[in-house]
């Protein structure tokens, strides 16, 4: 069974809990979430570079709009316009219910968004219907280390 890499770009402890777990309890899915909680750090991790030089590459990238260091948008900037990484589905995770960040992560091609909810029934769910759609119904590019 194929294994999944999610990165999770989250600086909430508990947001990031709640996206794990609710992940780890799709049945018939091998997968490792691996959280970063800032945007630089996410760069780096896609890149390989400082502490994450022998990262794997993500299947799916799980991002917070509201990030320290380099905003949500940003990173979404930089992986979109990258050739090796663009094809990796992004799915925006924010709380942010401002139509402005809405159309201008579907503008720099987030594959999804999502908002966060305070209900964690609701959100457990939502991270349910997501985890199940990129990682057991849609067939997505495997990226190798050879891609640079």
């Amino acid at each position: 069974m194929k294994k999944h890499i999610i990165l999770s770009v989250e600086d909430s402890e508990a947001d990031f809990l709640l996206i794990k777990k609710a992940l780890e309890k799709i049945e018939d899915l091998n997968l490792k979430v691996i959280n970063v909680n800032n945007g630089k750090d996410a760069i780096d991790f896609l890149n390989k570079k400082n502490k994450y030089s022998s990262s794997p590459a993500p299947d799916m990238i799980i991002l917070d709009l509201n990030i320290p260091v380099i905003q949500g948008l940003e990173v979404l900037k930089t992986i979109k316009k990258h050739k090796k990484y663009k094809s990796i589905p992004v799915v925006i995770y924010s709380t942010s219910k401002n139509i402005s960040d809405i159309q201008e992560s579907y503008e720099n091609h987030a594959n999804s968004y999502i908002n966060k909810g305070f209900d964690l029934s609701k959100s457990f769910k939502d991270i349910d219907i997501m985890g199940k759609y990129w990682l057991k119904t849609v067939v997505i590019p495997k990226h190798t280390e050879e891609e640079n």
